[in-house]
This record gives structure tokens, C-alpha cells and sequence, in this order.
């Protein structure tokens, strides 16, 4: 099944306005949530983890970041893309400077930088939906492992496991792609027929992906991904004098970022916080435990992947590949 590739779809970046903003934002929310934790409190938390326990939570983002990579690169090698490891690598960690955009969509600036190297915007794009596809569905799985002992939660990961599974199907079966592929002869708006027409190209490369050997390569790495940042958070827990049992401290995990998810706000910052420590009160760990786990988990989590990506994108600006986020760039990508 193949449909003519329309012309590529302008992609825009955020403006550095936006992204200074996001940051403020979010600088002064754990500003305020370490002030309500207590100072007190907060250095009690730090030294009892040591340099053990950030150091164990940045290690376990660094396999996370590798295992998720090297699914990335397989992907690309799929459609015949072999770009060097270590420029491709730069690439892929450039994308988590945007992570705190809304549904991590910032992260698509990687389709910028390897259209240079003949990757089609439809086959970078159907990758970064299989990607985030896989990752919900691993999360899924590691949260039904808590889910069961959360009132009120118990059929949450199942019912949003069977959804994501008939998408699945839908798109593996190719028969969704071929309905889109008939509405699109019934005419519509120029643009609205452009912009479905970009969606079946997305969705046709992304289709390749979820073929039965490449979907198992994706979610055993994506499973293997997540668990490793999930045993770094039990580790953490240990340290602060909260000894859980892995069901738990993993599900409990995974829930609190598809809760964070879920909330929309942008790197889930504030509500993947929140739901973890509800969570943890819930599993018994007290006040002090509760709030300033969540708090070094995010900062050695997510704030380490954005640092990542703000080095990354220096270091391909330093060599002259790199991609301006201002408007003057964003206007001359849109009209490529």
C-alpha cells in the first residue's frame, strides 16, 4: 500500500520567547515546592540519598536515553538511513531541549536535522509516534503492576491498554490506512486534503514499524527502558528509608508519568510530582520521603535530559549543523 508522498508539511519550532518562559515557569514551581518541603527537610532528604542516589537516577536516564536511542537508530537503518552513530546520537539527544513542550512534540525538531541527510519528515514523524506509542504502552504495563492496590485505579491501565491496542491493530492491519486513502478522493479543502494526506504518509512509515518482529524489538526496549528508571526510583526510596516491593515501586513510578501525562501540561512538571507523592502517602512513606523523592527523581529525569539537549544542540551549533529557535529560522524551515 503506498500513497504519493505530498509535499513536506512546514514544521515549526517554539520561539526561544516560549521556551524562556516554559523554564521560568517551571524554575519557580520547584522553587516553590522545595520552600513548602521545608528546608530543613529538603537537606535531611539529600543527605541521606548521598551522591548514591542521584547518581543511581542519572545513570539509570542515561540507559533510558541508550536503550531508546539504539530502537531510534534501528528504525531509521529500517528505511535504508545509516547516518553516523555519534552525529545521530547528537541528533536525537538535540530533541529533549524541547521536552517540556506539550506531548514532548518539540522533540520532532530531529526531523529538522535529518531531512538534511535525505530522511522524509513522514518517516522521522511515523518514527516519533511509534516511539511515544511504545512508551505509553510500556508504561502501561509496568503500572498495572500498582494499579490494583490504588482505589479507583484498578481498571485505569487495562482500559487504556485495550484503546492503545485496537490503534495497534488498526494500523498494523493497513485497513485504517486504506479508509484514509479513500476519503481523501472525496475532495475537501486544499489544505484539509494536504494535511490528511501528510497524516496517511506518517502513518503508512509508521505502519512499517509495527510489523509483529519490529513491534517486539520496540516494546522489549522500551519495557527494558522504563523498568531501569523505575529500579533507580526504588533505589532512591531505599534510601530515603522507604523500602518498597518492586510491584509497587515500579507501577507506582510508571503511574506517576502517565499521570503527568494525562494533566497536559507541558513535561508533566508540577502533576507527575503530585501523583507520585500521593502515591508514596499511600504506600505509607512519610511526609518528608513523599515530597522530596519526586523532587530529585524529576531533577535527575527530566532536567537532566533537557541539559542534555541544550549541550547537544551547542555542540551541533559549534560544528555548523545546527538549527536557530527564533522566528527568522522558524520561517525559513516553513518554507522549505
Amino acid at each position: 500500500m503506498t500513497l504519493a508522498q505530498p509535499p513536506a508539511p512546514p514544521l515549526r519550532l517554539p520561539s526561544r520567547r516560549t521556551l524562556s518562559l516554559g523554564l521560568l515557569a517551571a524554575a519557580g514551581f520547584y522553587i516553590a515546592f522545595a520552600a513548602w518541603t521545608g528546608g530543613e527537610t529538603l537537606r535531611a532528604a539529600l543527605a541521606a540519598v548521598s551522591w548514591h542516589g542521584p547518581a543511581a537516577v542519572v545513570g539509570a536516564a542515561s540507559l533510558n536515553y541508550l536503550l531508546r536511542f539504539l530502537r531510534w537508530q534501528h528504525y531509521l537503518r529500517l528505511w535504508g538511513h545509516r547516518l553516523p552513530w555519534r552525529l545521530h546520537l547528537l541528533y536525537y539527544l538535540a530533541g529533549f531541549a524541547l521536552t517540556t513542550t506539550p506531548g514532548k512534540a518539540g522533540e520532532t525538531v530531529r526531523s529538522l536535522y535529518l531531512h538534511r541527510h535525505g530522511v522524509r519528515y513522514s518517516q522521522s514523524l511515523g518514527a516519533f509516534f511509534v516511539e511515544r506509542l511504545l512508551d505509553v504502552v510500556a508504561l502501561l504495563f509496568l503500572a498495572s503492576l500498582a494499579a490494583g492496590r490504588v482505589p479507583g485505579l484498578e481498571l485505569v491501565p487495562a482500559a487504556a491498554a485495550g484503546l492503545l491496542l485496537a490503534l495497534l491493530v488498526f494500523l498494523v492491519s493497513g485497513r485504517g490506512l486504506g479508509w484514509l486513502q479513500r476519503r481523501l478522493r472525496h475532495g475537501g479543502p486544499s489544505r484539509l486534503r494536504h494535511l490528511a494526506a501528510g497524516a496517511v504518509a506518517t502513518l503508512e512509515n509508521a505502519h512499517r514499524l509495527l510489523r509483529p518482529p519490529t513491534l517486539a524489538l520496540g516494546l522489549a526496549l522500551g519495557l527494558a527502558a522504563w523498568t531501569a528508571q523505575g529500579l533507580a526510583f526504588l533505589y532512591l526510596l531505599h534510601l530515603l528509608g522507604l523500602d518498597l516491593d518492586w510491584s509497587r515501586g515500579l507501577g507506582g513510578y510508571a503511574l506517576g508519568l502517565l499521570g503527568g501525562a494525562a494533566s497536559l501540561i507541558p513535561g508533566g512538571i508540577g502533576a507527575t510530582e503530585a501523583v507520585l507523592s500521593v502515591l508514596l502517602l499511600g504506600f505509607g512513606a512519610g511526609k518528608a520521603v513523599a515530597l522530596t523523592a519526586p523532587l530529585i527523581l524529576r531533577l535527575g529525569t527530566l532536567w537532566y535530559a533537557v541539559a542534555l539537549g541544550f549541550v547537544a544542540t551547542a555542540v551541533l551549533g559549534l560544528t555548523g549543523r545546527g538549527i536557530a529557535l527564533d522566528g527568522d529560522q522558524n520561517d525559513a524551515v516553513s518554507r522549505r
